[in-house]
């Protein structure tokens, strides 16, 4: 394989200016000052904390404590009080359809999702388990505030709001992926292990919950399947549906485009770029034909991990045998011509360093 993969893409997203106070605590003080918030409904502190950060690394370091004191709600481990136990379980729906279709925002049966965690015996030590029969697009899990897991978790589940279910529309033709959660709670003491935990091994009800799920959404005229990932945290849960979004759509792309390439004028070139929006560029063109151009977009997130990104896109295009890979080493312009997203080409790879 022809290829300049050993390069690492540059970092195109911007990041804060690092002069919160919080940025500065031990890890103890900077749980405190996360619970302190937490108790007192200050969202929008956390939220100035998080924007501060200077880095990645920084990022993560605060949204891992966020996380731990609002799913933990301040009581210690090792303790038997009993606590909400929030999660979601994320949902890639891949939908086909020939014609524009809805299908439901709410599942018919969620009895039935029940009953199959409880027959293969993924809840644990969790009681009152439930879970919601909504179907919640990202945008309503990441409206979710810390304060808001925090209370629900310290309150035994009392301080509960029900979260608006969002229809999967198919709006043109073709494959697409979409997004969906599942979210529900669950009482456990808090030395117990949660449901994330109990629940991790998807080998052991992912398949069944697949079926279930494909009968539940069927409808004429459709192709649909759902598949499922491990429960997380209500909180962390946003990011893992997110990226799990972005890789199956990814997938989904290249295995279709090299699919046509091949059909219509050969094998493409790939060029994986960063670009100054804050996004990732895959994409595919031919030496050869200067029409031939497809691209996907992955607008990056502070979490999201750009080494790995790039590993798994070289992966996926190793897997569909692209012959040639090549890794920008600057971060482009969003767009080269007004308003027009620029998707690199082979014939430009000489203007960006290659060779």
């Amino acid at each position: 394989m022809s290829s300049n993969s050993e390069h690492v893409l540059p970092d195109p997203r911007r990041y804060g200016d690092g002069t919160h106070a919080w940025l500065t605590l031990s890890a103890a003080d900077l749980r405190k000052a996360v619970r302190e918030s937490c108790e007192e409904g200050r969202d929008g502190e956390i939220a100035a904390a998080l924007n501060a950060a200077p880095s990645p690394a920084a990022y993560a370091q605060l949204w891992h404590a966020v996380c731990e004191v609002a799913h933990h709600a301040g009581i210690d481990a090792g303790s038997e009080t009993l606590v909400a136990r929030v999660f979601a379980l994320p949902l890639i729906i891949v939908a086909g359809s020939r014609k524009p279709l809805q299908l439901a925002g709410a599942l018919p049966d969620i009895g039935a999702v029940t009953d199959l965690f409880l027959q293969k015996g993924v809840l644990g030590k969790t009681q009152n388990f439930g879970i919601g029969n909504a179907l919640c697009a990202l945008e309503t899990i990441d409206a979710v505030k810390p304060t808001e897991v925090y209370a629900w978790t310290r309150a035994g589940g009392a301080a509960r709001r029900e979260l608006p279910p969002t229809p999967v529309t198919m709006d043109k033709p073709g494959e697409q992926v979409h997004l969906r959660f599942l979210v529900g709670a669950g009482i456990a003491p808090a030395n117990e292990p949660a449901l994330t935990e109990t629940a991790s091994n998807i080998g052991a009800w992912g398949m069944p919950l697949m079926r279930l799920l494909t009968t539940q959404l069927a409808q004429a005229g459709a192709e649909i399947l759902p598949m499922a990932r491990p429960p997380a945290d209500l909180l962390r849960a946003a990011h893992a549906g997110r990226t799990a979004q972005l890789e199956t759509a990814c997938n989904l792309f290249a295995s279709n485009a090299v699919r046509r390439f091949r059909s219509a004028s050969g094998d493409p070139v790939a060029i994986i770029s960063a670009h100054d929006n804050g996004e990732l560029r895959l994409t595919l063109s031919q030496p050869f034909d200067d029409q031939m151009v497809e691209g996907f977009r992955w607008p990056l997130h502070p979490l999201d991990d750009i080494a790995a990104i790039t590993a798994s896109m070289t992966e996926l295009l190793d897997q569909c045998r692209v012959g040639r890979i090549e890794v920008a080493a600057r971060v482009l312009p969003d767009c080269k011509a007004a308003g027009i997203a620029w998707f690199p080409t082979v014939q430009e790879w000489p203007q960006l360093g290659g060779h």
